[in-house]
């Protein structure tokens, strides 16, 4: 392995990477292949991003070592721009050889075996399915979602998002049993129907390069029946691991009646709750809800000082004898649930008989996607 490759260019390449992987990688790995250096980096879960640089060779060749990022990263940080900064590998040390000295950086042998094998378990397989979305749709999906998967301490198939591709629409779910979203987008169609599940860790490293991506730019996304899965761009390719379970059946969670049901402001609603949190005496405060004559009233019991809110709503359904509402909720979830909207009036249903409360946008035509948020509500 002997290239000359622009420090600037290494570095900007290297330190996107890292950035994207949230400083979690293990290694980089590089494989010299013609005059194109590939740059594969990875972390402890095999998340695996790749992309590629054109350097200059004196002779062609195929080449591989795995590094450690961060030393490598450091050393070209110190450095001035060179374009034609030299990088050789002698035996298992890279040595980079700058006008200014030069700096050994040693491998680590045995992680190539192992990402190799990963990497062909893909390749191998010949027949995939393919899924082509625009980045600014499948950051969409991500950021309305996300919110609510569930921490580590749960099964892992609740700390993963639910992607389920069909000829009637796709949708998108995510539950930690507390809060359940639905989403889906109808014109999103293939001939076939796909599902998988992806973790919620690999799911924020795609976040973060959905967010560095051209929202009119194309991710094509390669599935195949095995627990891998690949995510195409421009510049980058993504790999992760799929959550080898079956997801659980949700759409029995979701009450077909309500007691009550009101259209309301959302930045309203959302900031009425976030006031009303500061006075709680806990952490997590728990809202509850008064309603009456198209005026909703919310406060917090347990509170350090007595505080509450009104705003104006219009009931649009009631089969409820009194304006009180034997409900409370958690407000944290209610906050995520509202900030991961964007519409300016949200429909807000309570079911008393299973003591759920759903929040949805609030149409007045019909749309090409629906989503809906679902909250167990808490009895105080």
């Amino acid at each position: 392995m002997h290239f000359f490759v622009s420090s600037f260019s290494l570095l900007q390449k290297l330190c996107v990477l890292h950035k994207i992987i949230k400083n979690n990688s293990e290694y980089f790995l590089f494989e010299l292949f013609g005059e194109k250096l590939i740059i594969i980096i990875s972390d402890s879960e095999n998340n695996i991003i790749t992309t590629e640089i054109k350097v200059c060779v004196k002779k062609k060749s195929k080449e591989k070592i795995a590094i450690y990022p961060k030393l490598m990263i450091d050393i070209l940080n110190t450095l001035s721009e060179e374009p034609f900064l030299l990088i050789k590998k002698e035996k298992n040390i890279l040595n980079i050889y700058s006008k200014q000295g030069s700096y050994p950086i040693p491998s680590i042998s045995n992680e190539i075996k192992s990402i190799n094998n990963y990497l062909n378990t893909f390749l191998l397989i010949k027949k995939k399915k393919k899924i082509f979305l625009y980045s600014k749709i499948l950051l969409k999906i991500l950021k309305k979602t996300l919110f609510a998967t569930a921490n580590k301490d749960l099964k892992p198939i609740m700390n993963g998002v639910f992607f389920h591709f069909s000829p009637y629409g796709s949708t998108f779910v995510a539950t930690d049993t507390y809060k359940l979203v639905k989403y889906t987008i109808y014109n999103i169609r293939l001939n076939y129907s796909i599902k998988f599940t992806i973790h919620k860790k690999s799911l924020q490293i795609l976040q973060n390069i959905l967010n560095e991506e051209n929202e009119k730019s194309i991710v094509y996304i390669e599935y195949k029946k095995i627990d891998i899965i690949k995510f195409n761009f421009k510049n980058k390719t993504f790999l992760c691991r799929l959550i080898d379970e079956k997801y659980p059946y949700f759409n029995y969670l979701i009450p077909k009646n309500k007691d009550i049901s009101f259209i309301l402001n959302r930045i309203l609603f959302l900031n009425s709750i976030k006031r009303i949190s500061i006075f709680s005496k806990k952490k997590i405060s728990f809202i509850r809800f008064y309603l009456k004559n198209n005026k909703l009233k919310i406060y917090e019991e347990d509170a350090i000082i007595s505080s509450y809110s009104k705003i104006k709503c219009k009931s649009i359904y009631e089969n409820h004898q009194s304006g009180y509402i034997k409900m409370g909720f958690n407000s944290k979830f209610l906050i995520e649930a509202l900030s991961s909207l964007n519409e300016d009036f949200i429909s807000f249903e309570l079911c008393n008989s299973n003591k759920t409360g759903i929040i949805r946008p609030y149409y007045n035509i019909k749309k090409k996607e629906s989503i809906l948020i679902l909250i167990m509500s808490i009895i105080i």
